[in-house]
């Protein structure tokens, strides 16, 4: 169950907050071969955040994804190449004020109701196409 946990420096409103975290499950879906139902998806905004590089009465926004291991770097890559190109257009945060950090763990460190995940495995990818 990945865990995407974004924070902005800026307010965002209701409804934008939701459109984005609609995008973001599936396009972490899509990434990453997996289907939507298990993917978390926080919200922080008007956050005190630092980036060293970015100056103080600039915007910055943070991506923390906790995700299972076993996804390649691209993979890794093309989401967090995604996800800054989409909050620089959706919410005017320049890419280079943003920062993605991925933290790995194995599947059963994320339980759901009915019990742990797997580890992921390519195989997923198919059960993923034929429904969560």
């Amino acid at each position: 169950m990945p865990h995407l946990q974004f924070e902005l420096t800026d307010r965002i409103d209701a409804d934008s907050k939701t459109a984005f975290a609609t995008w973001a499950t599936e396009r972490y879906a899509d990434v990453m071969d997996t289907g939507t139902g298990h993917v978390g998806v926080t919200i922080r905004d008007g956050a005190a955040l630092a980036l060293g590089r970015v100056p103080s009465d600039e915007p910055v926004a943070f991506l923390n994804a906790d995700v299972r291991a076993g996804r390649s770097p691209e993979q890794r890559r093309t989401l967090a190449v995604a996800v800054i190109e989409e909050i620089a257009d959706r919410w005017d945060v320049p890419a280079e004020n943003q920062y993605v950090i991925y933290t790995e763990h194995p599947g059963e460190d994320f339980h759901l109701r009915e019990g742990a995940l797997d580890s992921w495995t390519a195989e997923e990818r198919r059960a993923a196409s034929e429904g969560d």
